[in-house]
């Protein structure tokens, strides 16, 4: 909540519990409403305008054109059809929702017209599964779109996808989106990744100036790594879980803490499991004060044994 006191943290209960992601907008929609009645306030809320932007948000009809292996938990899955001709990505950390057909099916149940919205009214073995992934690399001339899937056995249904993925299957893509936004005053920048947020990392990289100062700080299981362009000015850190779990360890926070800011008004960008990201933003913005335009850390996943609050 936001008053002439400043921030202050609350927490709501829905009036229901939450089964699936698609129900949280109007869930939420829910809330806002009822927070207008008791309040009388006119105007719009944050989540009301992201809702009004995310309803013009498209989506396109692909099929996977190939498949190949970057390293044994990497998977290159490029995407091609008609539709993409007027796709066009938003920044570097670009990225779509990968719409799949439900469990135990091989068609999709959608079509250009899918709005989530659509979702808690359809059967459930209608409704498509997926998740969030960065663009890697789009080739406009080809209508082609490279997405880079984590690879984590079958326990979600997007991994067990991309496991089996074969030339001629369907997906839809919803999107884009971004989140990667520095100022115009940025003069450095933090950047934090784990295998799900490393292509958006790379693809940063490959756009920064080379003589901004960047710091990186990539967490990997072993030889788990995607080729990073390095300039003279860039310092990356690559943290190895040695065979621990993805999103059990502390590592990015833990050397988070040790790091002095590479510039008086560094940008500090990251993707992946939220607890992990919680804490580097706890730190930069509690510690060292960065103000919250100059902070985007964007919680690509959360472990099981992740707090929901965060």
């Amino acid at each position: 909540m936001v008053d002439p006191d400043g921030e202050h943290p609350a927490r709501i209960e829905f009036d229901e519990p939450l089964s699936d992601p698609a129900e949280l907008q109007p869930l939420m929609m829910q809330l806002v409403g009822k927070a207008r009645r008791v309040s009388g306030e006119d105007g719009t809320t944050s989540i009301e305008r992201e809702v009004t932007e995310l309803t013009g948000t498209r989506t396109f009809l692909t099929r996977v054109l190939a498949v190949s292996d970057v390293h044994p938990h990497l998977r290159m899955v490029t995407l091609g059809g008609v539709d993409l001709v007027t796709f066009s990505p938003l920044g570097p950390d670009t990225f779509l929702y990968v719409l799949l057909p439900p469990p135990s099916r091989t068609d999709l149940t959608i079509d250009q017209s899918f709005a989530w919205s659509q979702v808690p009214d359809m059967a459930e073995d209608e409704r498509p599964v997926g998740a969030y992934y960065t663009l890697r690399a789009w080739r406009p001339d080809r209508c082609e779109v490279d997405i880079l899937m984590v690879l984590h056995g079958d326990t979600g249904p997007a991994s067990a996808w991309a496991a089996r993925a074969q030339p001629g299957d369907p997906v839809a893509l919803w999107g884009p989106r971004t989140a990667y936004e520095p100022p115009a005053a940025t003069d450095s920048m933090l950047l934090i990744a784990d295998e799900t947020g490393l292509p958006a990392l790379a693809n940063i990289l490959a756009l920064v100036p080379d003589d901004m100062p960047v710091v990186a700080v990539v967490e990997v299981d072993g030889p788990d790594r995607l080729e990073l362009r390095p300039t003279p000015a860039t310092t990356i850190h690559w943290l190895n879980r040695r065979g621990a779990p993805a999103g059990t360890t502390t590592l990015i926070a833990d050397l988070v803490r040790t790091l002095d800011l590479p510039g008086e008004r560094t940008y500090v960008w990251g993707g992946g499991e939220s607890r992990a990201l919680t804490a580097v933003r706890r730190h930069v913005r509690d510690q060292l004060g960065r103000p919250r335009d100059a902070v985007s850390l964007v919680a690509y996943w959360r472990h099981a044994t992740s707090p929901a609050d965060d």
